[in-house]
């Protein structure tokens, strides 16, 4: 399968980086000094996840890397890493890449990924989910392998068929891959654990383990996910309270060490996410008429950290 990425920071890198032993994989992206690195040294994966790392620096060669989309041409799955507030721009850059074939997943945190790609390419070519994967930067073409586990694919309008082909082409790679007919419940899954820890480690610039191992930061993190889960079930979602809040804990003590994509946006001044983490919770809340104060506080905090540096 000719697969290509649009972003390759570090869960793209890692990501393209294990589909590649199995598919011809090209990776595409806008920041030059990326792209050089992977052509001169390939993509450099430091294995270190907690109890299976060896904390071996592992090389892997895909394809083809560039900036210019039309050196990559059509390719069957086109899979995106790409930040929520470029995500139109990057796919739209990408259209040489896209065909009535191509299928375009999206495995990036949040809600509202999906209606920025639908603005570019029709829905029935689009598949969602998230992954367990995480991933820290090192340099350019260099990433910190710190999670892994399931990769959830569904989608709400492309035919499932397409959806398990897609899949079975990253279990081929070794990924494990679940497809879920409702995929919501599953991004919804992964969003809760989002919530407790992106918003919080952003404002204390912290590692993903402080959520769970200050007594502080745990009881916050309660209050913010059990306002989540209300608002979620109240979306269609079927989602059991204990279970959720013990997952969204969990997730903070398997990737303690790792510095989540909010706290890398804070540390080099850039927007950040949070307006479809945290802030999707508030959006849907007052759709659904339910109160939201904690996300709403936590929400407002990030943005005006945020607002610090970037003068707005």
């Amino acid at each position: 399968m000719k697969i290509g990425f649009v972003g390759c920071g570090a869960i793209g890198s890692c990501y393209a980086s294990y589909l590649s032993r199995e598919h011809e994989v090209c990776v595409l992206d806008t920041y030059a000094p990326v792209i050089e690195s992977i052509k001169k040294n390939g993509i450099l994966v430091d294995e270190c996840v907690p109890g299976t790392g060896t904390g071996e620096t592992v090389v892997f060669h895909p394809a083809m890397a560039t900036t210019d989309p039309k050196e990559i041409g059509v390719v069957d799955l086109l899979i995106v890493f790409v930040h929520y507030q470029y995500l139109e721009a990057a796919v739209r850059n990408a259209l040489p890449m896209i065909d009535k074939h191509t299928m375009v997943l999206c495995l990036q945190n949040g809600l509202g990924n999906y209606d920025e790609i639908a603005k570019v390419v029709p829905e029935e070519q689009i598949i969602i989910g998230n992954t367990a994967f995480g991933s820290t930067p090192v340099g350019p073409g260099h990433v910190k392998h710190t999670g892994t586990g399931v990769t959830n694919l569904g989608s709400l309008k492309a035919p499932m068929a397409k959806v398990e082909e897609m899949a079975e082409g990253l279990r081929a790679a070794g990924l494990e891959v679940q497809v879920h007919e409702n995929v919501m419940n599953a991004i919804w899954h992964k969003l809760l654990a989002n919530v407790a820890i992106n918003g919080m480690s952003a404002l204390l610039e912290t590692k993903n383990g402080f959520v769970d191992g200050n007594q502080y930061a745990h009881e916050a993190a309660r209050m913010l996910v059990e306002e989540a889960i209300v608002v979620a079930n109240a979306c269609g979602c079927t989602l059991d309270h204990d279970a959720e809040l013990e997952h969204a804990y969990e997730v903070s003590r398997m990737t303690d060490e790792t510095i989540s994509s909010m706290v890398q946006d804070v540390t080099h001044h850039r927007e950040t996410e949070i307006r479809i983490i945290t802030g999707a919770v508030c959006r849907l809340g007052r759709e659904h008429g339910i109160p939201t104060p904690c996300n709403d506080l936590m929400l407002q905090l990030v943005l005006a950290k945020q607002s610090i540096y970037l003068g707005r």
